[in-house]
């Protein structure tokens, strides 16, 4: 639990470079920049309510869920358990 804490506090305090390091995890044809990786306003009196996350970034949701498995040589291996 302690180190739930832990990841939860650094992503609310810095989610730009929490989530960064997630999305390093995967497989990105453009991958998120930094300096464009959040942009967020809650505040209607400021601007529009928005949430922006990872724009301009490409990724391919297939080839992360199993393609990338199978290249690495997990392809006679189960995926999921149903």
């Amino acid at each position: 639990m302690e180190q739930y804490r832990k990841m939860y506090a650094r992503s609310v305090d810095d989610p730009a470079s929490f989530w960064s390091e997630v999305a390093g995890q995967f497989y990105w044809k453009e991958p998120p920049q930094k300096d464009s990786f959040l942009e967020y306003n809650f505040d209607p009196n400021v601007d529009a309510v928005k949430i922006r996350w990872m724009q301009g970034a490409v990724t391919n949701v297939c080839y992360n869920v199993l393609d990338r498995h199978v290249a690495n040589g997990l392809g006679d291996k189960v995926a999921f358990f149903w």
